[in-house]
């Protein structure tokens, strides 16, 4: 035999008489075993919110299936992740004011919110707050006739638009906030609304306003809500629902002013369009207020007054997304009125 052979053939011997030697040696015991999971022992699937712990569905004995729903679910109930978009490319020109939301000229709608508020001064009476009538505008060839003075409550109507469009537009600034913190309001929803409006603006100032708005509206990269129409009707900006709107306003003759960056959809500049027809402003046919309403804004205003007033970064925008929210429920109620 050869050398190797005797070598691996002593190792061999030597191996099998050590095992015959200790035929009690120690042998590790096997770890005890762990209760067998139950599945059925988890909170059920439709009670996942955003701030849920969903750690016990991913415990290795879960299966899959219900992992992944457990997740989908933490992540579909979460605006952060759900609406999430990532940064796009020159997503802002930052070399024009005016392309930034919350900054730039003033909008007509703030002209008239600034009216309404000047309304609530304290030498102004609260009962019942002086509402002078809109003139009548020269109407434009081609886009109909409308009235002369306009009703008292479509006046109104033309304010809380404005002063929601405002609000959504930029954050207040003091003055602003003072003049919001004397609103009064009686037991109505409405008036209720107008209270909590008040209140919250009393408790805050334009500082912290301005972050509020800004995390909740542009962010970085992108804000938590996307107040555009498109988004809440398709999941996606510059959509159908953006193209039928501009193919309506160009029926009625409304057209897109020079600078303006955001889209038609954005809820702030609908508001201001509805503004300006039920005050007069606008020029239009008779009931397009309630077509615009009705078309671009009843599928899905209400949904996003509803995620503002929920949204776990308002404070003060809860408020007016409670306002919005009541407001455009009353709206939609009143256009179901046959005329």
């Amino acid at each position: 035999m050869s050398d190797s052979e005797n070598f691996l053939s002593r190792w061999s011997r030597l191996k099998h008489e050590s095992e015959l030697a200790s035929p009690d040696a120690d042998v590790p015991s096997p770890a005890p075993s762990s209760p067998a999971f139950d599945p059925a022992s988890l909170p059920p699937i439709e009670s996942i919110v955003a701030d849920s712990d969903i750690r016990q569905y991913l415990h290795a004995d879960v299966p899959p299936e219900l992992t992944r729903a457990a997740l989908r679910s933490a992540w579909t109930a979460d605006p952060a992740i759900r609406d999430f978009l990532g940064i796009a490319e020159s997503q802002w020109d930052f070399n024009d004011p005016a392309a930034i939301p919350g900054f730039g000229p003033l909008q007509a709608a703030d002209h008239l919110a600034a009216q309404t508020l000047g309304n609530l001064s304290n030498d102004a009476p609260r009962e019942s707050p002086c509402v002078e009538p809109v003139e009548e505008v020269v109407p434009v060839e081609g886009v109909g006739q409308i009235t002369g003075n306009v009703d008292e409550v479509d006046v109104a109507r033309a304010r809380e638009y404005s002063l929601l469009s405002s609000l959504l537009a930029h954050s207040p600034d003091a003055l602003m906030l003072s003049r919001l913190a004397e609103l009064r309001g009686d037991q109505s929803p409405l008036g209720l609304a107008h209270t909590a409006l008040a209140n919250a603006a009393a408790r805050t100032d334009a500082e912290t306003t301005a972050r509020e708005h800004f995390n909740l509206f542009v962010g970085l990269g992108r804000g938590e809500l996307l107040p555009y129409a498109s988004y809440y009707l398709t999941g996606f900006l510059h959509g159908r629902p953006l193209a039928k709107l501009r193919q309506a306003l160009q029926r009625i003759g409304i057209e897109r002013t020079n600078g303006q960056t955001e889209p038609e959809d954005h809820a702030a500049i609908l508001l201001e369009i509805m503004a300006g027809l039920a005050g007069g402003g606008l020029p239009a046919p008779t009931g397009t207020d309630r077509e615009i309403f009705e078309d671009h804004l009843a599928p899905w205003i209400t949904r996003f007054f509803s995620d503002l007033e929920q949204s776990a970064s308002a404070d003060f925008y809860a408020s007016v997304g409670a306002l919005g929210r009541t407001f455009t429920q009353i709206e939609a109620q009143s256009f179901l009125i046959p005329q």
